[in-house]
């Protein structure tokens, strides 16, 4: 008896195909049908305004300029005056002076070098 399974090397993809084609075509059509069709533009800038309107009170709004007011004072203090920034110069300075001390005292010395 003789197989051949040539003639089948062709048929398993576009079976596989054929699958992935019937599976993925009916996803649109199933999508959520649900959500009510979008609305103009007008009407959802109402709804926001309205929202934020409700949303905000004379307290909340009090709040608001105060909290701009301490943002403003620290974006106007530079970083390197700051305890972590003098940290942070320090930190720098110490590595590269220490990296060039040690590129000065190698005891290792390359042919290529001389």
């Amino acid at each position: 008896m003789t197989v051949r399974l040539s003639q089948w090397r062709g048929a398993l993809p576009r079976a596989v195909l054929l699958a992935a084609a019937v599976t993925l075509i009916p996803l649109p059509v199933l999508a959520d049908a649900s959500q009510p069709a979008p609305q103009t533009i007008r009407g959802s800038i109402a709804k926001v305004v309205a929202r934020e309107v409700a949303a905000s009170s004379p307290a909340r709004a009090a709040g608001q300029e105060r909290g701009a007011a301490d943002t403003s004072q620290l974006e106007t203090r530079s970083f390197f005056k700051t305890p972590a920034g003098i940290i942070c110069l320090a930190v720098v300075g110490a590595g590269t002076a220490y990296a060039l001390y040690a590129a000065k005292n190698d005891r290792i010395h390359s042919v290529a070098r001389k």
